[in-house]
């Protein structure tokens, strides 16, 4: 008799944030690079439970003649769920997760305890092969050919493993009902093949991958964020200055802001501030009607240039812009640009900038349109942006991956 199998796409409401105005029907966006994107039908991806989308297995623990696992990870991404496994709930879970980069295993261990294990890194991109095994009252999990972590299993844990319940497995988030806290952000932006859950029929995920292009991954990725072209992240302002920064009484106060890109279409907003009204402060934009890079201040034009010609040759680009005391300096390639900032506008910059309310949006607007289609990266204050820091994030946006295609670090 089969065990029991059942594939659940658990609609969950985490907090990742959809503006309304995402429903309405965007313009066509204009191609100016073309890929082939090749999403495998073989690949699925981890990271889809920050649109509600999450994999859930469930066997009867009577059928099971193994608990023993393998699969292959594929990652750059420095936290999230790999897979949560539990036979009646969190008094007896099991929980695969990456952390700082590195595989980590959370498990009960009776009387609330919760036991947290580090191994290995792994968000280096390349294919890891992962087993997790059951062995005389622990349970191990090797990475490739290496032990990489050994947990005791508590006396309950064993006892559930003999009864009448049933384990579900959770691929890249929590159960909803596990009633486990996590210390982390659960999306893990990677990929998963070549499974094998506890020796058991899963060609239910193969069903799935055939049917939903979503739930799958590029054959080959780069580092970087990719955007589709329909919405955005937005963080706290503060959180990207940091402490040191964000203080507002310095009076050579700077504000750097470095992006490196691959466009496919040649529109969208690359970076904006809002006050906590809401109100663009500052924005920079690919205008594609006008062809134009624009640079507005208060929601009026403050600058404007032609487009590189190398924009739409899938050649990497690199943009500056940086507010001084005085001046707001800005540089793309060949074209730099240094104009005067009145005293009023650059307190009203800093002032924003360091305001709790106030957000910083990448990729696109609050609005969730006019948003950017490419792969993007950028450092604010010279510090890489994690856009898992993100307080609204889109579901579509992947934050540590691009198709291989796009690889800004190319430079051509």
């Amino acid at each position: 008799m089969f065990a029991l199998k059942r594939f659940v796409v658990a609609l969950l409401t985490l907090g990742i944030w959809v503006h309304p105005t995402l429903e309405r029907t965007l313009e066509p966006s204009p191609e100016c690079y073309s890929f082939v994107e090749s999403r495998s039908s073989h690949l699925l991806y981890t990271g889809n439970s920050s649109v509600g989308n999450v994999p859930i297995l469930e066997y009867k623990v009577t059928e099971l003649t193994s608990f023993d696992s393998e699969f292959e990870l594929r990652t750059l991404d420095p936290e999230g769920v790999i897979f949560f496994g539990d036979i009646g709930g969190q008094q007896n879970y099991f929980l695969l997760a990456v952390i700082h980069g590195n595989l980590s295993v959370q498990t009960s261990f009776g009387d609330g305890q919760v036991l947290v294990t580090s191994g290995p890194q792994i968000s280096d991109g390349e294919w890891k092969k992962i087993a997790v095994m059951k062995h005389e009252g622990a349970v191990a999990v090797r990475v490739g050919s290496e032990a990489a972590v050994t947990v005791q299993q508590s006396a309950e844990s064993q006892r559930a493993e003999i009864g009448n319940g049933v384990l579900r497995i959770s691929i890249g988030d929590l159960l909803p009902d596990s009633g486990v806290t996590l210390g982390l952000n659960p999306p893990l932006d990677g990929c998963m093949r070549s499974w094998d859950w506890v020796r058991q029929d899963s060609s239910i995920l193969e069903r799935t991958l055939q049917d939903s292009e979503v739930q799958r991954c590029w054959e080959h990725i780069a580092p970087g964020s990719y955007f589709t072209g329909v919405g955005c992240v937005g963080f706290s302002s503060r959180v990207l200055l940091g402490n040191s920064s964000a203080e507002p009484d310095g009076a050579d106060w700077t504000l750097s802001v470095e992006l490196a890109l691959r466009t496919v279409s040649a529109r969208g907003f690359l970076f904006i501030l809002v006050d906590t009204q809401n109100d663009y402060i500052l924005s920079l934009k690919l205008n594609h009607p006008s062809q134009e890079l624009m640079l507005s201040l208060r929601g009026t034009l403050f600058w404007s240039g032609s487009y590189p010609q190398t924009l739409c040759s899938g050649e990497s680009q690199f943009l500056q812009l940086q507010v001084r005391p005085g001046q707001l300096v800005f540089g793309m390639g060949v074209t730099k640009a240094t104009m005067r900032l009145t005293d009023g506008d650059y307190k009203l910059l800093k002032r924003v900038m360091s305001q709790p309310g106030s957000r910083v949006y990448l990729g696109g607007g609050p609005e969730g349109l006019s948003s950017f289609h490419g792969c993007l990266q950028a450092k604010i204050q010279g510090v890489n942006v994690d856009l898992d820091l993100a307080e609204v994030k889109h579901g579509d946006v992947r934050s540590h991956s691009c198709p291989a295609a796009l690889d800004i670090r190319d430079g051509k």
